[in-house]
């Protein structure tokens, strides 16, 4: 045992106190950070998107105009909300509605406007600011609308004569003049005068070279839709004023779950993050067990090359080198999420957020108050089992990276196979496909972590965990004689005598 041991810290120290992985502990925060910033730079420091509205009927530009403004309006009030979270005395609930923080709705947004926006809210909400409190920084408008460009497009009569002044426009031959200067145009909306709602009414078009970006498509698109409904509406004798009162309404809704005592069956924020964990989790575990594979891999390949390999067995055996191998790279496995996860919470549990539970402090309530974390643990444990034999049996097969390539390939397939699925898996724990990849044994742990919070049927998941660790069991066996028999030979044996090995029990 001791000699296993020895073998662990020693791959264990190998990687964890190299310079390597330190700098990447370092790095990979402030990658993060860094990434996260230039986020918010290049947010900030979008170009305003200017389009332009031609519109035949003459009664359409000012419900896309609204639609616009009415987007800006959340997300001030959704900021606005989180600043006061943050920089107010029990997050702001002292505030007057609607600027106190709660859940925006149309009601509470078209109130909010109604009293005077970000102004009005920030100027009762100044004197009771926490000491030091930032300047509230509002989000930028991302889009404008401009007048049609003089004289061509400005004075055309038909839908084509405007399609053809705006094409120059569009394609950025040419610069639009704004109040902030010449600016290239994003996109043009075309209605023409049949526009309706009636069967064979003309469609109203969306002009942009920038297909890949549709958030404006999708406002413009939403805005014409409320005002024809807005005309049948008037169509039936309902007025404006009435119309706006509807719309403004939203249907209360809450979620429970059936399988809760009363009182506590209602969903929160901690509920949903516990329904998402597991996904998370998942990807952290694929991520985590090809890592430490190539590190078995890179590692075994590197010892047989160089000879190494048979210095250590001078001393010990090799089924004491492969357990000492599995068990210093699985701690390294284990350790790169340990240290994230510690020091997320440490910083998280610096930030004052107003009385206001973080998410971070959120996150590690639901995975203490259930049964993933040691869920992760034990199928972790199970899912490096399976793939870590492989890697290492592939690794003692091989003289070099190129050797490994012809088996590398099929491994690949097989770890990264399921990925397709598990979305279905996510949005249907229990259906048809989650089931199939629950009794395949090597999928076993990332299925049963997939549905870890979805409370599958028991039986379902104890039968398929004992056949995978019955696989698992096998598997090391087989992989565990091809590690001794092939760790010492001179040059790796061929395709047909994997299988060979794999039967031998002594060299």
């Amino acid at each position: 045992m001791n000699q296993i041991l020895l073998i662990a810290w020693r791959e264990y120290r190998q990687y964890v106190f190299s310079r390597g992985f330190l700098i990447f502990l370092f790095m990979f925060p402030l990658g993060f950070v860094a990434v996260s910033a230039a986020v918010g730079v290049a947010e900030r420091t979008k170009p305003v998107r200017y389009f332009v509205v031609y519109d035949e009927t003459g009664l359409y530009k000012d419900d896309i105009l609204d639609r616009i403004e009415r987007r800006h309006s959340y997300a001030v009030l959704d900021a606005l909300d989180a600043y006061f979270r943050i920089n107010l005395p029990e997050g702001g609930a002292e505030l007057p509605a609607p600027f106190a923080p709660t859940q925006i709705d149309r009601k509470r947004l078209t109130a909010f406007e109604a009293e005077g926006r970000s102004a009005a809210a920030l100027d009762i909400a100044h004197p009771m600011l926490k000491p030091g409190a930032p300047d509230f920084v509002a989000p930028r408008v991302a889009y404008k609308i401009a007048a049609l460009p003089p004289p061509d497009a400005s004075k055309a009569a038909t839908m084509e004569e405007a399609e053809a002044a705006l094409r120059p426009y569009l394609v950025e031959d040419r610069l639009i003049e704004t109040p902030d200067g010449a600016r290239p145009l994003f996109a043009a909306v075309l209605i023409p005068a049949d526009f309706g709602s009636s069967e064979n009414a003309a469609s109203a078009q969306y002009w942009s070279r920038h297909i890949t970006d549709a958030e404006l498509q999708s406002r413009v698109s939403t805005a014409l839709t409320d005002a024809l409904k807005r005309e049948k509406y008037n169509a039936l004798g309902v007025g404006d004023d009435a119309v706006k009162e509807i719309e403004a309404t939203d249907a209360p809704v809450a979620s429970f779950r059936p399988d809760r005592a009363p009182g506590e069956a209602k969903l929160g924020l901690i509920d949903r993050i516990e329904s998402s964990l597991p996904a998370a989790m998942t990807y952290m575990l694929l991520v985590i067990i090809f890592g430490v594979g190539n590190l078995l891999l890179t590692n075994t390949i590197e010892e047989r090359s160089n000879k190494i390999v048979e210095i250590l067995l001078s001393s010990i055996t090799a089924n004491q080198l492969m357990m000492g191998k599995l068990i210093g790279i699985g701690a390294v496995g284990l350790t790169m999420p340990t240290i994230f996860i510690a020091g997320g919470i440490g910083i998280s549990a610096t930030i004052d957020t107003g009385g206001q539970e973080s998410i971070a402090m959120t996150i590690v309530s639901a995975l203490t108050s259930s049964n993933l974390l040691l869920i992760y643990l034990f199928y972790f444990f199970c899912a490096y089992l399976i793939f870590a034999m492989l890697f290492l049996a592939i690794g003692a097969i091989s003289n070099s990276l190129q050797d490994a390539q012809s088996y590398m390939g099929p491994v690949m397939l097989l770890v990264f196979a399921p990925l397709p699925f598990m979305i279905m898996v996510f949005q249907e724990p229990n259906g048809l496909i989650a089931t199939i990849l629950t009794w395949i044994p090597i999928y076993t742990p990332y299925a049963v972590m997939m549905r870890a919070a979805a409370d599958p049927p028991l039986w379902e998941i104890v039968g398929a965990t004992a056949l995978m660790l019955a696989f698992a069991f096998f598997l090391m066996r087989t992989m565990g004689r091809i590690f001794r028999q092939a760790i010492l030979q001179a040059s790796p044996p061929k395709m047909r005598e994997v299988w060979r090995l794999a039967k031998k029990e002594r060299a």
